[in-house]
């Protein structure tokens, strides 16, 4: 680990610190007041510290401005394999992103279904070409499109942060298509949701259900709300959007005001684990007991939890609903866009949002 420090002392210049894999420690005036350019001596640091614990180099040593500017020596040899640990031991400790074990689990699952096919390769030698016999093969195999579209992505992202940890020159994922994906099974048929909710034996995650069939949040949205977020005054509900970092404030339509109305209220997360308190339900718990809601009830195994938001959506739209409406309602701020949120809108289309009722599905009459 390696920290960064103000030394007073020195006018204001940064000290670098860190300890080397055989336990020597090293403090290094950086001789910059600068706040980025020593950032670019704890980059060096971490990455040359994750090297060192991979094998990849034999030890750290003392860091020179020539190793911030780039001449580091002899190259490193980088092949998908080395890059693929190197990976996996950055991202666990990367604290900004706290990636799950299912996301680093998929991240494992893409490098392993690259290598298999193109060969523990240079990571220079990577091209369009390979990628493009990696989809092919993969699809050949018998894995969906929807399989490989997810592998693609990941695999984009991850030879991304590559490119921005200086292990290659560009990404060559970044310009190849992803594969057409197409399904007809997208959102729950109104019997589908009754066989659903009827399948389900535990009180807290009906209501875990009823909270996505009811707003279309995403799975974490409505993992990580606590009971601070609801306003039963106004009956509005503040939501941390999952794919940007603000809050979107949303209409509590009547069916969820009966929900919440038969939950007990307390403190923290609304759906809070037993056995961690403090902490919301794990993620990959409540994927995997929707995959067994889902046998129970006999439903194709393709939904997901992600289904009941197009449920939400879709049942908006048959009701005769506009789509930038229903777009405001899910988050969005633009019908053309999925990335840009705005939270101010969806509070003015409250009676639209009432449309949403799955009581006669729920049989609470």
């Amino acid at each position: 680990m390696a920290t960064l420090r103000k030394r007073m002392d020195r006018r204001g210049k940064y000290e670098l610190n860190y300890t080397d894999v055989d336990g020597e420690r090293y403090r290094i005036d950086t001789k910059t007041k600068d706040k980025k350019l020593a950032r670019m001596w704890l980059a060096t640091a971490e990455e040359r510290l994750s090297l060192a614990r991979l094998d990849l180099i034999v030890k750290v040593g003392k860091i020179t401005k020539d190793d911030v500017r780039g001449s580091r020596g002899p190259p490193v040899k980088r092949t998908l394999t080395q890059f693929k640990a190197y990976h996996e031991s950055r991202c666990t400790e990367d604290d900004t992103q706290d990636f799950s074990k299912s996301t680093l689990a998929l991240m494992g699952n893409a490098f392993d279904s690259f290598i298999g096919v193109v060969g523990d390769r240079p990571l220079a030698a990577i091209d369009v070409a390979m990628i493009n016999k990696w989809k092919k093969t993969t699809l050949k195999k018998g894995r969906s499109k929807t399989t490989v579209a997810i592998y693609q992505r990941t695999l984009r992202a991850a030879f991304g942060r590559g490119v921005k940890w200086d292990w290659l020159d560009a990404n060559p994922f970044a310009h190849v298509e992803l594969p057409k994906t197409t399904s007809n099974r997208k959102a729950l048929t109104l019997d589908e949701v009754q066989k659903l909710l009827e399948a389900v034996d535990e009180p807290w995650y009906m209501n875990y259900l009823q909270f996505l069939l009811y707003t279309g949040c995403r799975r974490n949205e409505v993992l990580f709300l606590k009971w601070d977020d609801i306003d039963m005054k106004r009956w509005t509900l503040r939501v941390r959007a999952d794919k940007v970092s603000r809050i979107l404030e949303l209409p509590i339509n009547k069916g969820l005001q009966r929900v919440i109305q038969s939950m007990d209220n307390g403190s923290g997360y609304v759906f809070g684990s037993t056995e961690l308190p403090g902490k919301p339900w794990n993620e990959d718990w409540v994927t995997h007991k929707f995959k067994r809601v889902l046998q129970i009830a006999g439903l194709p195994d393709e939904y997901s939890l992600h289904s009941l938001r197009h449920t939400y959506a879709t049942h908006l739209r048959e009701k005769g609903v506009p789509r930038d409406i229903i777009q405001s309602l899910l988050g969005h701020s633009s019908p053309d866009t999925t990335t840009i949120y705005d939270h101010s809108d969806a509070l003015y289309f409250r009676q639209f949002a009432d449309m949403v009722d799955f009581e006669e599905v729920e049989g609470s009459d």
